[in-house]
C-alpha cells in the first residue's frame, strides 16, 4: 500500500472506529497517540466542500452509488492539494453498511498540468 502513493482509511460503522494510514497521519500531523475519526478532517475542507463530500458518502451508503469525489484540502503549512476520494461500503447480512474503506491519491499535480491533445 506505502508504494502507491495513496493514503488509506477505514471506519466502522458499528463502532465509529477508525483507522487511517501512515499517508494521512503524516499529512495531517496526527500523532501516533491521536485516534482520529473521520471528522478531524472537516477543517481542511471549506464549509461547502464538506456538505458536498457528506452527500457523497450518504448517497454512497444509502443509495449505492459510486463514491469517487475531488475535491481541495488545506493542509498544514498553507499548503493546498487537490485529493481524489475512491470509498466503498462493505455491507452485512441484511445489506446494512458496517464497514466503510478506501483510498485517497493526491491529484494536485494532475490538474496543474493536464495533459493536451
Amino acid at each position: 500500500m506505502q508504494a502507491s502513493g495513496d493514503g488509506f482509511w477505514e471506519v466502522d460503522l458499528v463502532d465509529g472506529s477508525a483507522w487511517f494510514s501512515d499517508w494521512f497521519c503524516a499529512r495531517m500531523q496526527w500523532t501516533q497517540t491521536k485516534h482520529p475519526s473521520w471528522s478531524d478532517l472537516r477543517p481542511l475542507v471549506s464549509h461547502e466542500t464538506w456538505h458536498v463530500l457528506l452527500r457523497n458518502l450518504r448517497a454512497h451508503l444509502e443509495e449505492q452509488t459510486p463514491l469517487d469525489y475531488e475535491f481541495q484540502v488545506q493542509l498544514a503549512e498553507g499548503r493546498t492539494e487537490w485529493w481524489l476520494l475512491h470509498g466503498s461500503a462493505q455491507r452485512g447480512i441484511h445489506g446494512h453498511p458496517t464497514h466503510f474503506a478506501g483510498c485517497v491519491r493526491d491529484v494536485t499535480a494532475s490538474r496543474a498540468n493536464p495533459k493536451t491533445g
